[in-house]
């Protein structure tokens, strides 16, 4: 599938704004300012055109032909060591929220010359599936429109994220595809009792997931924070609201459930 313009000047203009935070003095302490300087080294060198200027017009660039999955590796985990602050919501988690997304573009630009469907989340990939996935006991499994633990998850929902105050909390949702495989995402309840904010942690994991790369794409494919969660009998959806890429979104069908 051909990469379009859009995606690769969307991982432009997201590098873009990290270096523009960085020339403007975005309150990065001096202990942190060297992973950031090393992630956007390491971000950069996945492209072509890693000259600040044309990268801060956000010039459309491709990835070099030198550029494989171990250098893909490299940039996140340089970007892994960047201090966010507890609550996610600072400069320091903008700037990388925004290398993270220049590295999906690379990714999807990646899987198509290889022919794979590798995620971020999976960063030794392989281009097929791992194992198959055996759901833990309280695991929330939708499966041919049937949500198990049911329970779980409205417990989870009620308790995590908007105003409420709640720092343990943690459930695994498993969306299984069939023949594709399962999609896996790690929800996690934050509070910040210093600024008084509460909001969900989700993390995606495509390792027993295997898609085309427009798939990947519809789906929620990076990591995220959101808001909280709701209910929407009028949709017939599960939504997180408040995300980072999206405003609401359909997180899980209400479907018939065991509880």
């Amino acid at each position: 599938m051909v990469v379009t313009e859009v995606n690769r000047k969307l991982g432009f203009l997201v590098i873009s704004l990290s270096i523009a935070l960085l020339l403007q003095g975005c309150g990065i302490g001096n202990g942190n300012s060297a992973h950031v300087d090393t992630a956007v080294q390491k971000v950069s060198q996945l492209y072509e055109t890693n000259d600040s200027k044309k990268v801060k017009q956000g010039e459309v660039s491709k990835i070099k032909p030198s550029t494989d999955q171990e250098m893909i590796k490299e940039a996140l985990e340089a970007i892994d060591k960047i201090d966010k602050g507890e609550s996610g919501t600072d400069k320091n988690a903008i700037v990388a929220f925004a290398l993270r997304s220049s590295v999906q573009n690379a990714q999807i630009q990646l899987n198509e010359r290889e022919g794979t469907s590798k995620s971020l989340d999976n960063y030794s990939g392989g281009g097929a599936l791992e194992n198959e996935y055996q759901p833990r006991k309280k695991d929330v499994v939708l499966k041919d429109n049937q949500l198990k633990n049911k329970n779980i998850l409205e417990e989870f929902m009620n308790s995590a994220g908007g105003e409420n105050k709640n720092n343990d909390s943690e459930i695994r949702v498993i969306k299984d595809e069939g023949y594709k495989g399962v999609l896996i995402y790690d929800l996690e309840a934050n509070y910040d009792e210093s600024a008084g904010q509460s909001w969900i942690s989700v993390k995606p994991d495509f390792s027993y997931y295997s898609a085309s790369e427009n798939r990947i794409q519809d789906v929620f494919n990076t990591r995220q924070q959101c808001g909280y969660m709701s209910k929407d009998e009028q949709k017939g959806f599960y939504i997180l609201n408040d995300c980072r890429t999206h405003s609401a979104y359909r997180f899980l069908p209400i479907a018939n459930g065991d509880g």
